[in-house]
């Protein structure tokens, strides 16, 4: 059986992730920080399709709360094959001359820094295994007034083809880059969507877009590696 642990498994993608994940057999090692409610909520949806799973607490900005949700993982359902970075945030668009030092900090660190520390640890922990990060389309384009968010998420890409080769042969690194995804339980204001007329497949896109990209990189042979794959519906070949 398989094992896998998902960055950012609470709510929003992470938890459409570790449902389907559980739905194919896969056991499903949940992390949040601040979703304390809604990871305890897939937790129990999980444990009802009838895998194992935890869930486990830990700032991705810190290396030794990540260190431990290795230790718990292990302990209790075992080393994952797989490692998800999903984690991140999307700041509110800022003009450069509004830009603070915490903003830039906290994007940086979360959307960079805790997919280098998760990787870091797991590549320890494991003598194998895959690595699946998540970027954006905003790493491949500049959009107005979001440049910590952008640089973020470019450099997610550049680390996921460092890590490809540092990594190699025992891992494989791939990297995904999500368009417009909407999550029908979150509220509208949450929502960030593209009119669809836009969007060569006339829709914005959902969880299960994500995932089958995300359980093709899973599965697929580890020969596949350093790549990185745009789920937008081909709205990046349209602009």
């Amino acid at each position: 059986m398989s094992i896998v642990l998902i960055t950012g498994s609470g709510r929003r993608i992470g938890r459409g992730l570790a449902i389907r994940f559980a739905e194919k057999g896969w056991d499903v090692i949940i992390h949040y920080n601040s979703s304390d409610k809604k990871a305890d909520e897939t937790g129990k949806l999980i444990k009802e399709i009838g895998v194992r799973t935890i869930t486990v607490k830990a700032d991705v900005r810190n290396q030794g709360e990540i260190q431990n949700v290795f230790t718990k993982a292990v302990e209790q359902v075992g080393i994952p094959d797989v490692l998800i970075n999903n984690a991140g945030i999307y700041p509110l668009p800022v003009q450069l001359n509004d830009i603070s030092d915490e903003l830039w900090n906290d994007t940086l660190n979360i959307n960079l820094r805790g997919e280098f520390y998760f990787s870091k640890v797991y590549a320890e922990k494991a003598k194998e295994g895959r690595i699946i990060n998540f970027a954006s389309l905003g790493g491949l384009e500049v959009w107005n007034h979001r440049i910590p968010y952008n640089v973020s998420k470019a450099a997610a890409i550049q680390l996921t083809k460092a890590l490809a080769k540092e990594l190699a042969p025992g891992f494989s690194v791939n990297c995904i880059c999500p368009g417009t995804i909407e999550i029908p339980d979150e509220p509208p204001s949450e929502k960030i969507r593209i009119n669809p007329d836009k969007i060569p497949m006339k829709r914005n896109g959902n969880v299960d877009d994500i995932f089958d990209a995300v359980f093709f990189f899973s599965t697929c042979s580890k020969y596949i590696t350093g790549q990185v794959l745009c789920v937008d519906g081909g709205y990046h070949i349209s602009r």
